[in-house]
């Protein structure tokens, strides 16, 4: 079934083998109606296509990239402004660890919402919403969380979490947005292309927040951070409302040929959970995720306390990487479509690039995980890490189009839920061993450890036919 992604040709077979077993039935009504299953099965359905085929990347793949720039500017912020917050309020690591997690309990609130959403009414309306949300949400941390009428009530700390709480909830529509997008119109062909151009988009937030984060804190203030980022979703959203296209009439259309096919429309939850194919991504999903929170979350403070470097150096260490990851994301994506071009099955293209994208970092975590680690090598082994990490993207991430195509978004929403469950635990759990023990040792032998189950688990459960009408 896979191959008739990319391979129209498979059309035309199921149209002939219809003709000659079913000779009731008229050729024409055949035709239209095994084209509209061939084309479900495919990931869209034959109304579908035109906009699939005249989609652009400057007009779905571009913005989306933007948009999930900003979103990763204003979540990594707080990992550079938390050093002098913490200063200014006497958190312990503990405390830093709960409040860098409360965005991730926002974040995981609205995983399957969002995908529910845009599943039903579009990627456009669900993500432009998310744009306005987040970028408000920003502003609430120094508005109204750290001032001096939360600190008169001793409510400065629940505020803060409850703004941050709001922030990840916004943004938590965002990547199932940005699945239903491409799934539904990108040439399945380019689909792994696509996901990574907008997962360099994600990735680029994180360079340009730790690259501007430090200058703009120094000169500026903390404050300064949150109110600067919150305002730059102004002119994106006025860029997403006027650059993606509507999706009204597709989805119409989409639905009229469905029912016309005779595919199911809904899929809830507890079908996409009854396979095994699901929860290959699943647990996927949950260890890539675990890791990435940790590095996102973290790494200014490892640079800064276990390594010594002040706030900006710390920062522009932590720069390197992400570029790494970045153009990872973009090649991981001309790879896996390559080989599927040249005629690689499309399952043993998903499956060895997540294994590599698992088990590469593996070697670089225990190496981090060793005492008196030179700067040098740190940093050397953090960019392998995040940049061997982000094959994933072309692994795992394009596999949910795979299995669910007519359901992209409901199924990332699903699977991000776990992922960003993982993140909540990964980031509070690192902050109290970092405060009993002082070392990251532990937590990188723990992440290696979850690579290395996570690589058993897909190689056995993963499929990437559909497995869903």
């Amino acid at each position: 079934m896979s191959q008739c992604v990319h391979n129209g040709s498979c059309i035309s077979a199921l149209q002939r083998r219809a003709v000659a077993t079913r000779p009731g039935l008229g050729s024409k009504q055949s035709s239209n109606s095994l084209q509209a299953r061939a084309a479900a099965d495919s990931g869209s359905t034959s109304s579908e296509q035109p906009a699939a085929a005249t989609s652009s990347f400057a007009s779905i793949v571009l913005p989306t990239a933007l948009a999930l720039l900003l979103c990763n500017m204003d979540r990594i912020c707080l990992s550079v402004a938390m050093l002098p917050i913490a200063k200014e309020l006497g958190w312990a690591a503990g405390t830093q660890g709960i409040v860098q997690s409360a965005f991730l309990g926002g974040y995981l609130a609205t995983q399957l919402l969002g995908g529910a959403l845009a599943d039903k009414y579009g990627g456009k309306l669900v993500m432009g919403a998310s744009i306005a949300w987040f970028s408000l949400a920003s502003a609430l941390l120094p508005a109204v969380a750290i001032t001096p009428w939360t600190a008169a009530a001793g409510l400065t700390l629940p505020a803060v979490l409850a703004a941050r709480f709001l922030v990840g909830f916004g943004e938590g529509v965002a990547l199932p947005s940005m699945n239903n997008l491409v799934a539904r119109n990108i040439d399945p062909a380019k689909k792994a292309t696509a996901l990574g151009a907008v997962f360099t988009g994600f990735h680029t937030g994180n360079l340009v927040g730790l690259l501007l984060s430090p200058l703009i804190l120094t000169h500026f203030g903390w404050r300064a951070l949150f109110y600067l980022f919150g305002l730059a979703g102004g002119p994106l959203l006025l860029l997403w409302a006027a650059a993606v296209p509507s999706q009204k009439a597709l989805l119409a259309s989409s639905r009229a040929a469905a029912a016309g096919g005779g595919a199911s429309s809904d899929v809830g939850v507890g079908k996409l959970m009854s396979k095994s194919a699901t929860w290959a991504i699943i647990i996927a999903n949950f260890v890539n995720h675990w890791g990435y929170f940790i590095y996102l979350t973290w790494m200014p403070t490892y640079f800064s306390q276990v390594l010594g470097m002040d706030l900006r150096a710390s920062s522009l260490m932590s720069f390197v990487p992400w570029v790494v990851m970045a153009i990872g994301s973009s090649a991981a994506g001309l790879l896996a479509d390559g080989l599927v071009a040249r005629g690689v099955p499309v399952l043993r293209v998903r499956k060895r690039i997540q294994t590599v994208a698992f088990l590469g970092p593996v070697v670089a975590l225990m190496v981090l995980s060793s005492p008196g680690i030179s700067p040098p090598l740190a940093l050397l082994c953090m960019t392998a890490a995040l940049g061997i990490t982000s094959l994933g993207q072309a692994g795992f991430v394009a596999n949910m189009s795979d299995i669910a195509p007519r359901h992209a978004g409901t199924l990332f929403g699903l699977c991000n839920t776990f992922g960003s469950f993982a993140g909540i635990l990964g980031v509070s759990v690192c902050g109290f061993v970092l405060e009993r023990t002082g070392s990251f040792a532990l937590i990188f032998q723990a992440t290696a450890t979850l690579y290395i189950l996570g690589t058993v688990v897909w190689n056995v459960a993963c499929r990437a036919d559909p497995q869903f009408d």
